[in-house]
């Protein structure tokens, strides 16, 4: 019982529910909030189903009217079935939730590798708690406790050890669902399903759009504007000084002169990364969203750009190893070419650093829509982390001067030169 989650949490979840429907999509924290309820009560689903279908053998005859089963019989009886109202009544509580709020079934339904939740799993959830076929010897269960309910209950208290399920019973086995409610509640279903179904699809098509030219775009380059093989402006110098200054949760924020995205995303600046600390092999590890999904790269790799701003938190120690955590959760994630940070399971470079600190201290990013989009740009991160004070910037390096790395306040003029900035 500990695992599931409580009545307060799920006041928490309707709270959530409606601070994200109002603004479109569900924040970091609040994302979190409901993964971890939702997880927990699936993997508590099936320790309570593991249970069940263990003791099942010992009243395999509670379908019949008349109450054979000896007292051990009916207390294991009594224990699997508070398991399965646990299961029931937990599970139409979330299923309501869902149904009253579109959003929260597109976010359960969202493959999140983080809690080992596939894709699809709440609308299997809900055929599942709405198939009468499936109810059928849940309402049969139902039938024998209510007949012999007191039977059951004595059972139960004759054992110390056994009284909690008493109690939960108590609580758990109101006035409720009825055998006819499964038509309704599965009426509801196949309406929220098809409309899905249209959603899923749709997604699937504009990514797979996305995907085709957002690879090819990748690797692209804007012709003449450098001579064919010109090496990048962060030079190998630069890397040294670089490992000598970066700390873990810093955050670099990078630049390709002559990217044929650069066409396509907005501003000047374009991409961002984590910094996460040495790797175990030595080398300095950053947690970085590219065409090839959201992994662990060496820094060498990252700073094969021409200009490069690093972005330092202004947070305590704790803050930022939080941060760095939270990040590191995300890694292996495929890349997201829709842009849409609405949905958790694919990531871009900016959202890398939106969930890992957004919620963590003082910082509270504010999403965009762009082309119908909620999202965060990496010059919205740049004005809300510099603006706000979330972030300094640390140095820069090739930022519109003829001194390639600057410090300090000349950093913080050179980057707010460099784009439309507001702080």
């Amino acid at each position: 019982m500990a695992a599931l989650p409580t009545a307060k949490e799920l006041a928490r979840m309707r709270a959530d529910s409606r601070a994200a429907e109002a603004r479109g999509y569900y924040d970091p924290v609040e994302d979190e909030r409901l993964r971890d309820a939702y997880a927990r009560y699936l993997a508590t689903r099936v320790a309570l189903y593991d249970a069940i279908d263990h003791l099942g053998a010992r009243f395999k005859r509670f379908r019949g009217r008349r109450p054979k089963l000896e007292p051990d019989a009916l207390r294991d009886f009594g224990v699997a079935f508070a398991g399965a109202e646990i299961i029931v009544r937990t599970g139409e509580t979330i299923i309501a939730l869902a149904r009253e709020r579109e959003l929260v079934w597109q976010k359960l339904d969202e493959e999140e590798s983080r809690y080992g939740i596939p894709r699809k799993r709440f609308t299997r959830l809900y055929r599942q708690l709405t198939s009468a076929q499936l109810m059928r010897p849940y309402y049969a269960a139902r039938d024998y406790f209510d007949r012999h309910r007191d039977a059951v209950m004595d059972a139960l208290r004759s054992s110390p050890e056994h009284e909690m399920i008493a109690d939960i019973l108590e609580r758990l086995n109101l006035p409720g669902a009825s055998r006819g409610d499964h038509l309704q509640r599965y009426a509801g279903f196949v309406r929220h399903s098809l409309r899905r179904r249209g959603w899923s699809a749709w997604r699937q098509i504009m990514f797979d759009l996305f995907e085709s030219s957002g690879s090819d775009i990748a690797e692209r380059k804007i012709p003449l504007l450098k001579p064919l093989g010109a090496p990048k402006r962060i030079t190998a110098a630069h890397l040294d000084m670089l490992r000598t200054e970066l700390r873990p949760g810093d955050v670099l924020v990078t630049r390709h002169d002559d990217a044929l995205s650069n066409l396509f995303l907005p501003g000047f600046w374009p991409h961002s990364a984590l910094f996460v600390g040495l790797a175990a092999g030595g080398g300095f590890d950053v947690l970085e969203a590219k065409k090839d999904g959201v992994l662990r790269r060496d820094l060498s790799e990252t700073v094969q750009v021409d200009s490069l701003v690093v972005l330092r938190p202004t947070l305590n120690a704790n803050d930022i190893d939080t941060a760095i955590a939270r990040g590191l959760t995300h890694a292996g994630k495929l890349y997201d070419f829709v842009f849409d940070f609405a949905t958790s399971d694919r990531l871009v470079c900016t959202e890398v650093i939106y969930r890992s600190y957004h919620g963590v201290g003082p910082v509270a990013f504010q999403l965009g829509l762009k082309a119908g989009r909620h999202c965060l740009s990496a010059e919205d991160l740049l004005n809300q982390g510099v603006g706000r004070g979330w972030f300094t910037p640390l140095l820069t390096i090739n930022v519109g001067s003829d001194e390639d790395v600057l410090h300090g306040a000349d950093a913080v003029a050179a980057l707010r030169a460099s784009f439309a900035s507001t702080f």
